[in-house]
This record gives C-alpha cells, structure tokens and sequence, in this order.
C-alpha cells in the first residue's frame, strides 16, 4: 500500500526537524503511543494501540531512521507485529524544506500489512492510516502551539516582574526625594529659627 502527503508548519526548519526526532513528542502525538523508547541512535522501540475498524491491535516493534540529512530528509523504516493479527512492514521518506520561517514537510511512503489485519481490506485499512497520520499532524501542531503559548505567558510574567520592579524602584526613588525635600526643609527651618 502506498500513500503520500504534506503539511506545512508555521515554525523554522531546525525547530521542526528537532521535535520531529524527539521520542517524547513523537509519542505523545501517536495516538495509542504506549512506549517509544530510543534503544540505540537512529533505533527505537514502538509499542502502539490501533482500531482498525473492528479490530483492536497492538503492534510491538521497531523503528529505524536511514540516510538522515538533518534538517531536511530522512527514511523512516519500521517493522510491527501485533501477534495473531499478523503485522505491518514499510518505510517512509520524509523531506522538510523551508520558506519565510514555514516548513514544508512531503513524505511518501510504502507499507505491507500481512496478516488477519491485511483480510480487513485496503479501503478500511487505508482510512485508518489517513486519520491516524491526521492525527499526528494535528497533534504535532498543537505541540508548537503549546510551546509559543507557554513562551508567551512567560514573557508576560517576565515582563510583568520588570513593570514590579521598575515600580518599586520608581516608588524608593519618590522615598528618597520626599526624605531630601523633607530633610532640607527640615533644615532650613532650623536654621532659620
């Protein structure tokens, strides 16, 4: 089966390429993402609950990334099984490019699903891989989102500590002006007694 897609991030080609080769991120935008644990550089392992239509699998299996050209492209190939079930094999190429601070990331990629899950049909198979690949999408975008938004908010907060501050400052000076003002009244008072 093959499939193939793109999508844009409003975000800078190093900024992506990072997140996009984070196990931490990249489980929390694989829905049904159990373990994505890196067992050695450029290998991980992947453990990941699918519904396929009526069928619930867990794949166990692995993940390799080949020819990496960082920041712009590499080949994903990854082998599962989901026992019984039977299991998928495949690669994905994934080539990034950027314009005016955007991303642009197109991936092409190839699959075999072997296996009961094969006898589901490619139509319902392929409809699974659409909105699970969707899903990563939008998931992945709204790290960024997240992120900017968190930025944001402490920049406000930091913003709003140096206004504090920069008013007390202005508050001590406004202290010291009034006790010299009052000292040289105080002063001149006596003198002039």
């Amino acid at each position: 089966m093959n499939f193939s897609g793109n999508y844009h991030f409003k975000e800078p080609i190093d900024k992506v390429w990072k997140y996009l080769n984070d196990p931490k991120i990249l489980k929390k935008c694989i829905q049904g993402c159990e373990d994505f644990i890196e067992k050695e550089k450029n290998s991980f392992f992947l453990k990941v609950k699918v519904k396929i239509g009526p069928v619930n699998a867990s794949f166990s299996g692995t993940l390799n990334l080949k020819d990496v050209n960082p920041p712009n492209s590499y080949i994903i190939e990854a082998s599962g099984s989901a026992g019984q079930l039977g299991g998928a094999n495949g690669s994905v190429q994934v080539k990034l490019t950027e314009k005016n601070n955007t991303t642009y990331l197109n991936y092409e990629a190839d699959t075999r699903i072997h296996g009961k899950i094969a006898q589901l049909g490619s139509r319902l198979i392929d409809g699974t891989v659409k909105k699970n690949t969707t899903v990563f999408f939008k998931n992945f975008d709204s790290l960024f989102i997240d992120y900017n938004t968190a930025n944001n908010q402490v920049l406000r907060e930091d913003n709003k500590e140096k206004e504090i501050i920069t008013n007390k400052k202005l508050n001590k000076k406004y202290v010291y002006i009034f006790l010299i003002i009052f000292f040289i009244i105080f002063f001149v008072l006596i003198n002039y007694e």
